[in-house]
């Protein structure tokens, strides 16, 4: 019997198979991002520099503003639900159809194209 905290072989396989269809965020990625938010932090807090901080954090919240347009744009082309984009972005499916765009309506009404 597995001890507490200890997942089974098909609990794990599920889990498994979860991260595969939801996307696990790659380590590198989570690195970097880490990585940028302590520098700025540094900036700010330790080097006495808070211009350059609150410039490099713009700049670091412009990009990050694109680069999720492009990715809840490109995840909607790839045929994912309003609802997984909007679980991926921390919102409502209502909320992710906002800020990413309208409903293709051969998609989820059935449309024709």
């Amino acid at each position: 019997m597995p001890s507490a905290g200890e997942a089974t072989v098909p609990f794990a396989d599920w889990e498994w198979q979860v991260d595969l269809v939801e996307g696990v965020v790659p380590r590198e990625v989570e690195e970097l991002v880490v990585a940028l938010v302590d520098r700025i932090c540094d900036l700010a807090e330790r080097a006495n520099r808070p211009y350059a901080a609150a410039r490099a954090a713009a700049r670091f919240e412009r990009a990050a503003g694109s680069t999720a347009l492009l990715a809840g744009r490109q995840a909607r082309s790839s045929m994912m639900t309003w609802e997984y984009i909007g679980r991926a972005f921390g919102c409502s499916p209502e909320q992710a159809v906002e800020r990413f765009g309208e409903t293709p309506p051969d998609v989820d009404q059935g449309g024709e194209e």
